[in-house]
């Protein structure tokens, strides 16, 4: 039962429903949406930090996320994709290798 909450919580099903919400929160312009993404993808951005050679930089991740949210909130959605940006290559770089380790 504890793997299942872990998995639930630090997983990969949080940071697809995180980049989702981000995600309709900037098309449909509601930054508190935005936030909702960001907060999701803290403990993501915490487990990441553990891993070797990151220092400090997944930290960020979120803080970003929540300029994100600033940017919406001022009607500024290029600023908005440009700053959620780095989250979703994190993502995805982290899910294309969870995939490719699964296969080999």
């Amino acid at each position: 039962m504890t793997d299942l909450f872990a998995i639930l919580i630090f997983g990969l099903p949080t940071v697809f429903m995180s980049m989702l919400i981000s995600v309709i929160g900037i098309w449909k312009e509601k930054y508190w949406l935005v936030i909702l993404g960001a907060i999701l993808f803290m403990p993501f951005a915490y487990y990441l930090n553990g891993a070797a050679h990151n220092s400090g930089f997944p930290l960020l991740l979120p803080l970003l996320q929540m300029g994100s949210a600033a940017a919406v909130h001022e009607k500024n959605k290029l600023w908005a994709w440009l700053l959620s940006l780095p989250a979703f290559l994190i993502s995805l770089y982290v899910i294309v290798a969870v995939l490719f380790v699964q296969i080999l």
